[in-house]
């Protein structure tokens, strides 16, 4: 019975460590740094990423990761700038999390950042 319960958790412990550590950040679609990375992305056409980074400043403001100072911003995250559209700081995303809908448009776009 021991071996059974030391069984289970080990292996709730694994998947709890692959969620956390492995998983990549955008499973559902591909991160790209700006337009001209999101054109060399299989699938993705000129038009798509156009679409895309025509306002990529919407998404950061979308995350809602403000943060009234700066310092407060730079204990989580590498880069800080200020915020678009609220009074504060955010972190500078390292690129976006592209997902594309079975209609071609574009289904999401999240930031991606680098956490300290």
């Amino acid at each position: 019975m021991k071996y059974i319960a030391f069984g289970v958790i080990t292996g709730v412990a694994g998947l709890i460590a692959w969620l956390l550590l492995v998983q990549p950040e955008c499973s559902d679609g591909a991160v790209v740094a700006d337009e001209s990375a999101c054109l060399r992305v299989a699938g993705f056409d000129r038009m798509f990423c156009a679409s895309a980074f025509a306002r990529p400043e919407e998404a950061i403001f979308r995350a809602g990761n403000v943060y009234q100072t700066l310092s407060d911003c730079q204990k989580r995250f590498t880069t800080c700038i200020d915020s678009p559209g609220a009074h504060g700081y955010t972190p500078k995303s390292s690129g976006y999390c592209l997902v594309r809908a079975a209609d071609g448009a574009l289904a999401s776009m999240r930031p991606v950042y680098g956490l300290r």
